[in-house]
């Protein structure tokens, strides 16, 4: 078996989190994914991903990957799943990974960024992305409250 990862973005604002839910018709980044590849190769593969978001939540280098038994051609799957998927969900590289390698179990680290937006009105623009909160931050309440965070 060799196993293909799978490096994608997505804004999450119409998915409800990355998991697949039960019910089908609950939207999420999981079973979208799922479903176009299933397309694809002739049969949804099991997904393993390097963490899972909430609903709303958007996803700027998240990983997944999973086993195939098959010689695939791993560029036309990126192009494809993109014309599926996008604008939503950008799928960035689709490569073979070392042996053993595990998405949800190989990943080092997780960086997350909450960005925060201090003018009077929101930016039409990254108002889905940024939390609008106008006037000035309390730089040092708000370091004393995330020192606990850190780890």
């Amino acid at each position: 078996m060799k196993v293909v990862r799978i490096d994608l973005a997505y804004d999450g604002t119409g998915f409800r989190g990355w998991a697949r839910q039960r019910d089908r018709r609950v939207r999420t980044v999981e079973g979208v994914l799922t479903e176009a590849l299933g397309k694809l190769l002739g049969d949804e593969p099991k997904l393993s991903v390097a963490g899972r978001t909430d609903a709303g939540v958007h996803a700027e280098g998240q990983v997944a990957s999973f086993e195939s038994d098959r010689d695939l051609d791993l560029d036309r799957m990126r192009r494809s799943l993109n014309g599926m998927l996008g604008p939503e969900v950008a799928v960035h590289r689709v490569r073979w990974a070392p042996h053993g390698f595990s998405a949800r179990f190989s990943a080092t680290g997780r960086e997350y960024r909450y960005r925060i937006d201090t003018a009077e009105v929101p930016d039409p623009f990254s108002s889905r992305y940024v939390w609008l909160r106008p006037g000035p931050l309390w730089l040092r309440a708000m370091r004393s409250a995330a020192a606990g965070l850190i780890g």
